[in-house]
């Protein structure tokens, strides 16, 4: 693989979520979009690309578990960065629900939940500027 397509698709430090204050920003005046698998808050961060953070609580299950989740979100926020509205900050929560079905669930399927929140959100963006 070429290195310019690794670094066009890499994920970047400035591009990751990791303040206690910025996330408590986006946790208390972000907007947020929800699915049956996630809860994705955001809000602008004023910047022309965005910041991620994820979040998988221990109620999950073991961390092989929940490290598997966080990796499959990086990978899909990696590699479609170009589908995701910028200028904002994200917080991926992953709810319960996934768990129980995570054994049954395809990559596919969870790209597929995640990106849709992210045409919602970019969708609900542009309702608002034509507003």
């Amino acid at each position: 693989m070429e290195t310019s397509s690794i670094k066009r698709f890499g994920f970047k430090k400035e591009e990751r979520l990791k303040l206690r204050k910025d996330i408590l920003k986006v946790y208390k005046n972000g907007r947020s979009v929800q699915s049956s698998y996630f809860v994705i808050l955001y809000c602008k961060n004023g910047l022309d690309y965005s910041k991620f953070a994820f979040s998988v609580k221990k109620k999950f299950g073991k961390a092989v578990k929940r490290n598997k989740v966080k990796r499959w979100m990086r990978e899909i926020v990696r590699t479609n960065k170009m589908k995701i509205p910028k200028g904002y900050d994200y917080l991926i929560i992953v709810r319960k629900l996934l768990s129980k079905n995570f054994k049954h669930i395809q990559f596919s399927q969870f790209k597929e939940a995640l990106l849709e929140l992210f045409e919602r959100i970019g969708n609900e963006e542009n309702n608002i500027k034509a507003d």
